[in-house]
């Protein structure tokens, strides 16, 4: 999770199938009638109307088909909003999250979630370029479950080798205590994971063309430092050897027809075995549970109509910074 920017390439992604139709079908038809007409005004006109609405379709199809990717792209930016709105703020939320052993030991999913969006160096623009290519990319080939998991699994993983590099290094003396205290935040890990294993996939040959080489180029800016123990060095080593490691998967590259038909589904829109309730028990469930709440009553076992809610995990809370 490097703090230094590097240069990015971004690919943007396709439409689907039927939206790439519709947009035909108009383009034909506005076409026709503007030639018929025979006025080259109105047809710059119709075809600056028609750029517009493929890209607000598209841009409305983006979260549903990229899920993965949107949220990636809008964390990066809220948390560049925060820190030009409230720079006291943002930095003591990125010293909160970062991905320290003694955080890692008292808050391990907290700080490895809320480490991604900090890009503390360096304009945010060629890192939201690299994380539509590699994450978006990724995506667009083996769905939006894999993705999640090759990604946040590298950025674990990478996290985990070069902190405990580290803390084996204080405890032999080579390094210092206060080395255990550095801010270690930012997506590169994240992207790094996805831009090797997109290369490592069998995907198409432009995507993977492009992929290999933005790869070559940030490579050695993103592995500079590994040979002398340096903590992003060892890091971004790591989160490239995990991600073309994932790409070796059998699972990962079989072909798009030979999956799943529900391969590429969001995991929330599943369609899960839901309990049939009555109107009258579905209506009184809201007052229910608001009496229930101003009571301090505890939820109701498992089989009744109420749904038991989770006890709070100790392991998955958020650092102690984020809540002042």
């Amino acid at each position: 999770m490097g703090t230094s920017t590097l240069p990015r390439q971004v690919a943007g992604n396709a439409l689907a199938g039927h939206d790439v139709m519709t947009v035909t079908v108009i383009l034909v038809g506005r076409g026709c009638s503007v030639m018929l007409s025979g006025g080259r005004r109105d047809a710059q006109h119709l075809k600056a109307a028609s750029l517009r609405s493929s890209a607000t379709s598209w841009l409305h199809a983006a979260p549903r088909h990229f899920p993965v990717t949107t949220v990636l792209l809008a964390v990066l930016l809220a948390a560049r909003v925060l820190r030009g709105v409230d720079p006291d703020r943002a930095t003591r939320w990125q010293w909160a999250t970062s991905t320290t052993l003694h955080q890692m030991l008292h808050h391990p999913l907290g700080v490895l979630v809320g480490s991604i969006p900090w890009v503390t160096d360096g304009p945010v623009a060629p890192w939201l370029a690299f994380a539509a290519l590699a994450v978006g990319g990724l995506e667009a080939t083996v769905g939006s479950v894999a993705t999640l998991a090759v990604v946040f699994g590298g950025h674990t993983a990478a996290t985990l080798i070069s902190e405990g590099i580290l803390g084996l290094r204080v405890v032999t003396g080579d390094l210092p205590s206060s080395e255990l205290h550095v801010l270690d935040v930012g997506p590169s890990y994240v992207a790094g994971a996805a831009l090797a294993a997109l290369v490592a996939l069998p995907t198409s040959h432009r995507l993977r063309t492009v992929a290999a080489v933005t790869l070559v180029v940030v490579a050695p800016a993103m592995m500079y430092g590994v040979t002398d123990g340096d903590l992003d060095g060892i890091g971004h080593t790591a989160a490239l050897a995990l991600g073309a490691l994932a790409g070796t998967i059998p699972a990962l590259r079989r072909p798009v027809s030979a999956r799943p038909a529900r391969a590429f589904a969001v995991p929330w829109r599943a369609s899960w075995p839901r309990p049939a309730y009555s109107p009258t028990e579905r209506a009184a469930m809201p007052a229910r549970w608001a009496m229930r709440i101003r009571r301090g009553i505890p939820p109701a076992p498992a089989g009744t109509a109420d749904v038991p809610a989770r006890p709070r995990q100790a392991w998955w809370s958020l650092p102690r910074g984020l809540h002042h």
